[in-house]
C-alpha cells in the first residue's frame, strides 16, 4: 500500500483545521480568522502550484536544448516539448487549454519577480494581486523594476488588486516618464473598433480607445442614459445601449460633459515629471497631463490640444477642470467652503479629495452625483455640519451599511476615515493621494 507524500501544504491545512472548533461553535470574530487563514493557505497552495508549472517549463526548454544541442542546433516543431507544456497542464488539471496557458503564463512571470512570489508563497498575496503585478511590470525598463515589485508586493498585503493596479501604475510612469510615454504612444497607436456577431439577433460592438477619449464616450453616453426620464422603464444597461445608437446614428446630440485633470503644483512650473490623474481612469503622464490641463503648447498626445486655462477650460464638447495638489502631501488644496447644504463647488471639492467611497477596498468611482454615490454626514445632520471635516464619498451599498447596526465610522479632519466592524476590526481610509497613488485602506 501506497501513502501520499505530505508536503507543507498538507502540514499547514492539517494543523489548521485541528486548531479550529465546529464551525457552529465559533464566534463571529472567529469566523473573520478562519476565513482569513484558510484564504492564506489557498493562496500558499497556489504559490506552490505555480512553481510546479514553472519547473515543468524549466525541464521542457532544457530537454529542447539538448535535442537541439544533439541535432546539430536544429529542433523541428512537432519535437519542441516547450510547446505543449500548458496542454500537459490542462490535462492534467482537467481545465481548458486557456485556463492551463493564463495559470502558466502567471507561473513563468512569478517566476522572475522572486519578491512577489515569495509574496504569493507566504499566503499575503492571491494570484489576481500576483498577476496585476506581473503584468504592471511588463515592459518597464527601469533598472528600478526589482524595487518596484518588491514595493507593489508590500503594498498589496493590505490592499485590494484594483489598488494596487492603480498605485503600481503610477510608480511605472514616475521611475521613467519618458518610457511611460514611449508606451501610452505604442498603445494609442493599437486602437480599434471590432465587431462580434453573437446568436438571437446581437451583436458586440467593443473599441480600444485612448483613455481620455474612452472616458468621453462613456460619460456622455451615461450623461444621455441619466437624461431619459424617471418614467422610463428601461433598464440603465438598456438607456446606455440605446443612448450609444442614437449618438452615433445622429439621432441625439451628445451632453456635455466634465473631465476632471490634477496636476501636482510644481509640475506646472516644469520641476517634476509626477504623474498626474485623469479621473475615472487613473494615473497618466506629466506630458498628457500638462495638454489636457491647457498649461503646454504644440501639438497634443491625444491629438487635439486644450485651448484656454485656468481651473476650468472648454476644448469642443469637453470641458476640462483642473485641480492642483501639494507637492509634499499630494492631497488636494485649497478645499475650504462651509454652508447648510453643499455647493457645486464644495461638491466636485470632496469629490476630488476621496476619489472613490470611502469604505475599505470599495472601488466605486466618487466623480459626478450619476456614479451612484453620495456626499455623506459622518455625523448626521443636524449634530454634524456640512463641512469638508464631516462630509466624505460613500456608494448607496455603504452607505446604508454605515447605518446598520455596530458599524462605525469617524472622519478626522485631514480626512483620514476609521471604520470599526461588528467584530471590533479598525480599518483605515484616506484621501486620495494625487502624488503617491491612493492609499486606501490598512488595517490594525
Amino acid at each position: 500500500m501506497t501513502t501520499t507524500p505530505v508536503t507543507p501544504i498538507d502540514v499547514q491545512v492539517r494543523a489548521l483545521l485541528a486548531s479550529m472548533v465546529p464551525i457552529d461553535h465559533r464566534t463571529n470574530g472567529e469566523l473573520c480568522e478562519s476565513l482569513a487563514a484558510l484564504e492564506q493557505v489557498v493562496n500558499s497552495a497556489q504559490a506552490e502550484q505555480a512553481q510546479v508549472m514553472a519547473e515543468m517549463g524549466c525541464r521542457a526548454t532544457a530537454a529542447d536544448a539538448a535535442d537541439a544541442a544533439a541535432f546539430g542546433g536544429v529542433l523541428m516543431p512537432h519535437q519542441a516539448r516547450s510547446e505543449f507544456v500548458a496542454d500537459d497542464i490542462a490535462v492534467t488539471l482537467r481545465c481548458t487549454k486557456m485556463v492551463a496557458a493564463t495559470r502558466y503564463g502567471l507561473a513563468l512571470a512569478t517566476a522572475e519577480q522572486p519578491a512577489v512570489l515569495a509574496g504569493w508563497k507566504t499566503g499575503q498575496l492571491d494570484a489576481r494581486k500576483a498577476q496585476v503585478i506581473c503584468d504592471g511590470l511588463v515592459d518597464v525598463s527601469s533598472p528600478a523594476v526589482e524595487d518596484l515589485a518588491a514595493e507593489a508586493a508590500d503594498y498589496a498585503n493590505t490592499h485590494t488588486a484594483p489598488e494596487v493596479r492603480r498605485w503600481l501604475a503610477r510608480r511605472v510612469i514616475a521611475a521613467d516618464p519618458a518610457m511611460a510615454e514611449i508606451r501610452r504612444s505604442r498603445a494609442v497607436a493599437d486602437r480599434k473598433v471590432m465587431l462580434t456577431p453573437l446568436p438571437d439577433g446581437v451583436s458586440e460592438l467593443s473599441a480600444l480607445l485612448p483613455s481620455v477619449q474612452a472616458r468621453q464616450v462613456y460619460d456622455t453616453v451615461n450623461a444621455l442614459a441619466m437624461n431619459a426620464g424617471t418614467d422610463d422603464v428601461r433598464t440603465m444597461d438598456q438607456r446606455r445601449a440605446d443612448a450609444l445608437i442614437d449618438l452615433l446614428v445622429g439621432r441625439a446630440d451628445p451632453p456635455r460633459v466634465q473631465i476632471q485633470v490634477t496636476v501636482p503644483a510644481d509640475a506646472l512650473l516644469g520641476e517634476t515629471a509626477e504623474p498626474g490623474h485623469l479621473a475615472g481612469i487613473g494615473p497618466i503622464t506629466s506630458t498628457e497631463a500638462l495638454h489636457l490641463a491647457g498649461i503646454t503648447t504644440g501639438p497634443s498626445p491625444i491629438g487635439r490640444s486644450p485651448i484656454g486655462g485656468g481651473p476650468a477650460f472648454e476644448t469642443g464638447d469637453r470641458v476640462f477642470r483642473r485641480l492642483l495638489t501639494d507637492p509634499d502631501t499630494g492631497t488636494l488644496t485649497d478645499i475650504a467652503e462651509t454652508q447648510y447644504r453643499p455647493s457645486a463647488r464644495l461638491d466636485r471639492a470632496i469629490r476630488a479629495r476621496d476619489g472613490v467611497c470611502r469604505f475599505p477596498g470599495c472601488n466605486r468611482s466618487a466623480h459626478t452625483t450619476r456614479s451612484g454615490t453620495d456626499l455623506d454626514h459622518t455625523i448626521p445632520w443636524p449634530r454634524g455640519k456640512t463641512t469638508p471635516a464631516n462630509l466624505a464619498v460613500l456608494c448607496r451599498h455603504h452607505h446604508r451599511l454605515k447605518h446598520s447596526p455596530n458599524w462605525n465610522a469617524h472622519l478626522e479632519p485631514d480626512g483620514t476615515m476609521r471604520w470599526t466592524t461588528p467584530t471590533g476590526a479598525t480599518l483605515t481610509t484616506y484621501p486620495w493621494a494625487y502624488a503617491e497613488a491612493a492609499q486606501p485602506f490598512d488595517t490594525t
